[in-house]
């Protein structure tokens, strides 16, 4: 792959950003932009007229969208690889479960275009070295790369922009009015996004719904103890904040638990 040209088609309905995105992408040595696409359809169409190395591709386009679009271009051209762009991280987790290289949240940035850039640079080179055309499952598969884990990595929308959390490291999620505090120990996120939006991306052997407003880590759980007569109080390592849990829903926890040790069966 060393000193080969990676050819790209961006796909996006709104103009500017397609320009910007296309002026991104070939600042970059050996990247040729070959074409642009302002729907999903139009996308199928330049696929399969220029059968590029990468399509960065937005989520929301008018008719097809761009999740969609993907998804049927992967039956014929299993061996292109995409990158999805969106100004919502909701969508992420049905954008690796279509074995996407990233996913960036715009605003874009030439940063954050480069790394999905080397990313995708980096399984053609994997690709060219298993000798023929295969899917990103297969070059993965192949050198021993286990497919991004879609509950690894949190995406909450907050004001006008989003972050990214990394799930290992949250201790517990807690409703609070209209918001939600995400803790983590290093820093504390606030989302206007609902506790069961969040729930829907968490690994459910992870994490518990102990209250309506709570959350919890089970693997960062230190101690829980009586509060009062229908709820308990929910310590976690290093933390100062507790979270709440209903006295119905211990029973569950301590069952979610004996299971992950021993096994469901």
């Amino acid at each position: 792959m060393a000193g080969s040209t990676l050819t790209v088609v961006v796909a996006d309905d709104d103009e500017p950003t397609t320009n910007l995105l296309k002026d991104l992408l070939e600042s970059y040595e050996g990247v040729m932009v070959v074409g642009t696409a302002d729907s999903g359809r139009s996308l199928l169409e330049l696929v399969a007229k220029t059968n590029p190395d990468i399509i960065f591709a937005d989520v929301q386009m008018p008719g097809l969208d761009g999740l969609t679009a993907v998804h049927q271009l992967q039956k014929e051209y299993p061996n292109v690889f995409s990158v999805f762009i969106s100004a919502y991280p909701q969508y992420a987790a049905e954008a690796f479960d279509l074995d996407a290289v990233d996913y960036i949240i715009k605003p874009l940035s030439r940063d954050r275009v480069g790394r999905a850039l080397a990313k995708g640079k980096r399984f053609k080179e994997l690709q060219s070295m298993a000798g023929e055309k295969v899917s990103l499952s297969r070059v993965r598969a192949d050198f021993g790369q286990a497919k991004p884990d879609r509950h690894k990595r949190l995406f909450v929308k907050s004001g006008h922009g989003a972050f990214v959390v990394t799930t290992e490291n949250i201790l517990f999620i807690e409703k609070t009015g209209r918001k939600c505090l995400i803790h983590t120990r290093e820093s504390c996120y606030e989302t206007t996004e609902n506790l069961s939006s969040i729930a829907s991306q968490l690994d459910r052997t992870r994490f518990f719904r102990c209250h309506r407003s709570y959350i919890i880590n089970v693997d960062s759980v230190e101690k829980i103890s009586p509060y009062t007569d229908r709820a308990y109080e929910v310590t976690f390592h290093n933390y100062p904040r507790k979270a709440t849990m209903r006295r119905e829903a211990f029973e569950n926890f301590c069952r979610l638990i004996n299971e992950r040790d021993h096994g469901s069966g």
